[in-house]
């Protein structure tokens, strides 16, 4: 079912600077950029040897990442767990009573976040990426 951790989500004020900051104190590469309009914010998949680091800038100021990020500061802003075969085990998630928001099937990705509430206060994304996604 969940196969790996697949990145952390860091909640950032400006996604130039912290690319930055993350290539010359930690030698991070750039792995993925995204925009999503819709939803309001920019994305960076970041590789740290073999570990993987999603920033995210919200781009205007009511988005969820900017209001996250006015809450509760910079920082840790989710868990992402990868797995297989997504639709069995977001259905046992639900099954166990955990609040599944969020669904998405995109090309690159099925997706979906677990509530804080209910899940130790940890926002967890279970995602299942399609064609090397983040890879």
């Amino acid at each position: 079912m969940i196969r790996k951790c697949h990145h952390a989500g860091i909640a950032v004020k400006d996604l130039e600077q912290a690319l930055t900051f993350f290539e010359k104190t930690y030698g991070a590469r750039l792995m993925r950029r995204d925009r999503y309009e819709d939803q309001q914010f920019e994305t960076a998949l970041i590789g740290i040897g073999e570990l993987k680091l999603e920033l995210l800038a919200g781009l205007h100021p009511e988005s969820l990442v900017s209001r996250f990020i006015e809450n509760r500061g910079e920082g840790l802003h989710h868990l992402s767990l990868e797995v297989d075969r997504f639709e069995e085990v977001i259905t046992a998630f639900k099954n166990e009573g955990l609040k599944v928001m969020g669904e998405t099937d995109t090309r690159d990705f099925k997706a979906a976040f677990l509530h804080p509430q209910g899940n130790l206060g940890i926002l967890t994304e279970i995602i299942e990426p399609k064609g090397g996604w983040g890879t």
